[in-house]
């Protein structure tokens, strides 16, 4: 059943424009700034006079496509997930959902599955743009995958934010800012509270765990904190819904 919703979903997302919209938008920004880092790269090593001064063509590629990545996802999650929930209350579906057989679980996973689906053929089509300079240039394929999956991991853990707080408005747009808005903070955390006595906000910042996947570090405390944050709003949103289920 989770996957019958995770299909439902993704083909929702690419029969309206706005699925389209998102993906065409992004690949425009991200395909724009590989051409420009790709020249811009070259140009920076011919004027490099020591062996010392050059750096891996993997590493300028991904920091720069992944990075500008990053910033775009900040934008287009809350505008894919802000109708997940949202929409059923405002199209006043979400009273048939609720009283069928289907479980909140399963509900809650099928349309994260299928948001993460979209969103990760964005990613793939990075991967690829990057992996097609292979036959001239040597790619370091372990640290792009390292760099792929932290940002894989950012798009789920977003997503998983961006459905509970469709799950508690039935405006989309309120839900859009709001994710917007919580997906800021989380976010830039580190940034707002750098003082060494206030660590322990500084280390819930989702942008400091995700540099260390863009130094091609893979560390199993990064990856945990990433499934415990995503576990976190799936298990908040699903005890959403079943609080609607009990008391209406």
């Amino acid at each position: 059943m989770i996957l019958v919703i995770a299909r439902k979903e993704l083909r929702s997302l690419f029969a309206t424009p706005m699925g389209w919209l998102v993906l065409a938008i992004f690949q425009t920004i991200v395909g724009t700034y590989y051409s420009l880092s790709f020249n811009q790269y070259f140009e920076i090593m011919q004027s490099a006079q020591w062996q010392v001064q050059r750096i891996g063509i993997t590493q300028f590629m991904a920091e720069g496509v992944f990075g500008v990545a990053a910033i775009l996802m900040l934008f287009v999650v809350p505008l894919v997930s802000m109708k997940l929930i949202s929409e059923e209350r405002k199209n006043q579906t979400m009273a048939l959902l609720i009283s069928s057989p289907l479980s909140m679980s399963e509900l809650i996973l099928g349309k994260l599955l299928g948001i993460v689906s979209y969103l990760s053929l964005l990613i793939v089509t990075m991967v690829l743009m990057i992996a097609m300079m292979l036959p001239w240039a040597e790619i370091d394929i372990p640290y792009l995958l390292t760099h792929a999956l932290g940002l894989w991991l950012l798009v789920v853990a977003s997503s998983a934010l961006g459905l509970y707080v469709s799950c508690l408005t039935a405006n989309p747009i309120l839900a859009a800012f709001g994710s917007l808005s919580a997906l800021t903070i989380c976010l830039l955390l580190d940034k707002f509270f750098a003082d060494n006595n206030q660590v322990l906000f500084h280390d819930f910042s989702l942008m400091q765990h995700y540099r260390q996947f863009a130094l091609g570090m893979l560390n199993s405390f990064d990856v945990l904190f990433f499934v415990l944050f995503s576990t976190f709003f799936v298990l908040l949103s699903i005890r959403r819904l079943d609080a609607d289920r009990l008391y209406g």
